[in-house]
């Protein structure tokens, strides 16, 4: 009961951050044949070449939050995303490969911005895929426990890899320098919704799948994020210092990500 009423918050908090928003500004739009400025309420229409006859029609809906949006100067910023490389503390055998281990994630922030200063927020999705070293596969057993031993007898083996898909919730705080350089930092909860291992390998030749789904990730994570704001680019550093996984079920281990953000 206590796990569906924390879904239900972080959901909700996520889809009432996505809202629409409505312009600083009313929209004007300027053709030959009127001007048309729309407000949050009402349309006005001027006829061209200095007319005065006027035209209000009103809406049969406000737009959503233009009073307060103008007063306080939020925008919507939609496309903040990156991809990292994995780290873990995690020991052999349960022993990850940073190399085959990557994350990406996918943000859409609303940001308030004042002087060198903008807070963010927003909703967003992670994909975490963390791939073990050597021969070694993940398995499941009966109780749920996760195990590591070797691919079945006679087999080929390719990859064992743990995937967890995320939804997020940051809130960071950027201080620009100028010229397009500057940085970010804040926390990133995240509300773990989707766990699986897939082990793969071949047979003869003959390419084979084995897959365990719900595989006991924990349900509520924060990380650190810190990012090195460039001109084109970001680099970023994320700390994960809370178990991603259910300890009753897995070993104990955290992870670190490093990797770029295109914007």
């Amino acid at each position: 009961m206590m796990k569906k009423i924390i879904i239900a918050a972080i959901i909700a908090a996520t889809f009432t951050s996505v809202g629409v928003f409505a312009q600083e500004r009313a929209d004007t739009v300027k053709n030959k044949a009127a001007d048309v400025t729309s407000q949050t309420d009402t349309i006005l229409i001027q006829l061209p070449s200095g007319s005065s006859d006027r035209k209000h029609i009103h809406l049969d809906f406000d737009i959503p939050f233009y009073h307060k949006i103008k007063k306080t100067g939020t925008n919507a910023v939609v496309g903040a995303m990156g991809v990292g490389a994995i780290f873990s503390n995690s020991a052999a055998p349960l022993d990850f490969s940073p190399q085959n281990s990557l994350e990406f994630w996918l943000y859409a922030l609303s940001s308030h911005t004042k002087g060198h200063s903008t807070l963010s927020f927003g909703p967003g999705i992670t994909f975490r895929n963390l791939a073990l070293t050597g021969g070694g596969a993940m398995n499941m057993s009966d109780n749920g426990a996760i195990t590591i031993g070797p691919f079945p007898e006679g087999t080929s083996p390719k990859i064992s890899r743990l995937t967890v898909f995320s939804f997020n919730m940051p809130l960071l705080y950027s201080c620009s320098f100028g010229g397009g350089f500057g940085f970010t930092v804040g926390p990133v909860v995240n509300l773990n919704a989707s766990s699986s291992i897939v082990n793969k390998y071949s047979i003869n030749g003959d390419g084979q799948k084995d897959k365990f789904k719900h595989v006991h990730c924990n349900l509520v994570t924060v990380d650190a994020l810190f990012q090195l704001n460039l001109k084109y680019f970001s680099i970023y550093a994320k700390y994960s210092p809370m178990n991603l996984m259910d300890k009753k079920y897995w070993p104990e281990f955290t992870t670190w990500t490093f990797g770029i953000a295109p914007f």
